[in-house]
C-alpha cells in the first residue's frame, strides 16, 4: 500500500520509535536528529499556534470564516456545496460503521470502495474551497507553526541537547534550503504513520516482547505514560488492541493477514459479526448455511466449509434484483440480522 514502509524497514522505524528520535543524513547539513515530540511539546506550539494566530487577525488577515462569507456573498461559494462536504463527510462515517457490521468479503470489499469513492469526491471538494479561500490567518498560523515545529524538533546531536540552527540563522534560510528540510522532515514523518506504527505493533519483534511487559509502558518504556512520545504512545495502543484481537480470536489468522493491520481488524469484527448471525439461527445449523457466506469467507473466519454450501443461504443476486438492482446498505443488514 503507498506509504508503507518496506518490511524488512519496519524493525528501523520501531528503534527509531524506541529512541524517541530520527538519524537523518544530509549532503548540505551532514548528519542531525529530528526530535519525536511528546504531549509537553505539543502544548508548547499549541501556545505558539494561538500567538502567530493573534498576530495574523492583528495585521489584517482573514478568518476562514470571514472569508468564506465573503466568498458567499460574491456567489464563489454557496451554502450548498459546504452543506455538501458536510453530507459527504456524516456519509464516510456511517460507511465505516455499516462496513464494521458486515462479516462477508464481498459487502466489506463493496463498503471499502464506497468509502473510497466519497473520501476522493470529498478531497475534491475540500481542495476547491481551499484554493477558493486563499490567505486566511489560519493559514498564516499553520505555515508560522510548521516552521517553527521543524526548528524545535532539529537537533546536532543524539543527545538532543543543542539545535541544528540558532533563531537567527533559522531566519536566515532561504526558500529553496526551507524546502528541502521540510521536504525531509515530512518524509520521515511520514514513515511513523498510523498504519506504520500497527504494521510495527504485529510485527513478531515486537510482539514477542510486548506479551511480557503486562500491558505496562513503564515495563516497556522505562517511563510513564504522559512521558511517552506520541509514537511512542500510539504504538502501544495498537499494541494493546492487537493484543486483545489475538486473544479473542477462534483461529489462528493467514500470514496474509498479520502482515496487514487493517485486514486483521477486518476478520475479527467479521468474526464478531459472523457469531451474532449464528447465535441467532436455529440450534442445528452449522457455520456453513451463514446467509451468503462462500468458502473463502468461511475459510477466512476459522469456520468449516460444508460441500453443499452453495445451495444454502440467500442468493444476493437474486434479493438486489428485486429492490431494482442494488441493494443499499439498510437491506444487508436486514438480510443478515444484524
Amino acid at each position: 500500500m503507498e506509504g508503507d514502509v518496506e518490511k524488512k524497514y519496519l524493525r528501523r522505524v520501531f528503534t527509531e520509535v524506541i529512541r524517541g528520535f530520527s538519524k537523518i543524513s544530509s549532503d548540505k547539513y551532514d548528519t542531525f536528529y529530528i526530535k519525536h515530540i511528546d504531549v509537553f511539546d505539543s502544548e508548547e506550539i499549541d501556545e505558539k499556534n494561538e500567538e502567530y494566530l493573534n498576530y495574523a487577525k492583528n495585521k489584517g488577515l482573514p478568518t476562514e470564516k470571514q472569508r468564506l462569507e465573503q466568498l458567499k456573498e460574491d456567489d464563489l461559494w454557496s451554502v450548498d456545496k459546504q452543506k455538501e462536504i458536510d453530507e459527504i463527510t456524516d456519509y464516510i462515517k456511517q460507511l465505516k460503521l455499516n462496513k464494521s457490521k458486515y462479516f462477508l468479503k464481498a459487502q466489506i470489499d463493496s463498503v471499502s470502495q464506497q468509502i473510497k469513492d466519497e473520501n476522493e469526491k470529498l478531497l475534491k471538494l475540500i481542495e476547491e474551497k481551499f484554493t477558493l479561500v486563499g490567505l486566511t490567518a489560519e493559514i498564516f498560523a499553520s505555515k508560522k507553526i510548521n516552521e517553527y515545529y521543524i526548528f524545535n524538533t532539529l537537533y546536532k546531536k543524539e543527545d538532543l541537547k543543542n539545535k541544528l540552527f540558532t533563531e537567527e540563522q533559522f531566519d536566515e534560510l532561504s526558500e529553496d534550503d526551507l524546502l528541502e528540510l521540510i521536504k525531509m522532515f515530512n518524509y520521515n514523518s511520514s514513515r511513523f504513520s498510523q498504519r506504520n506504527l500497527k504494521r510495527i505493533a504485529l510485527s513478531p519483534f515486537f510482539l514477542n516482547d510486548f506479551y511480557l511487559c503486562e500491558d505496562s509502558p513503564m515495563n516497556y518504556f522505562g517511563k510513564p505514560l504522559v512521558e511517552l512520545t506520541y509514537n511512542q504512545s500510539e504504538l502501544f495502543s495498537h499494541a494493546k488492541q492487537f493484543k486483545h484481537i489475538l486473544q479473542e480470536l477462534k483461529h489462528r489468522p493467514s500470514a496474509e493477514v498479520m502482515s496487514d493491520p487493517d485486514k486483521l481488524i477486518e476478520v475479527y469484527e467479521a468474526g464478531q459479526n459472523a457469531e451474532k448471525v449464528m447465535s441467532k439461527m436455529d440450534g442445528d445449523a452449522d457455520a456453513s448455511t451463514v446467509v451468503g457466506a462462500t468458502k473463502e469467507d468461511l475459510e477466512r473466519l476459522g469456520l468449516k466449509p460444508s460441500d453443499d454450501n452453495s445451495e444454502k443461504g440467500v442468493d444476493l443476486a437474486k434479493e438486489a434484483a428485486k429492490k431494482g438492482g442494488n441493494l443499499d446498505m439498510e437491506d444487508l443488514i436486514k438480510l443478515h440480522g444484524l
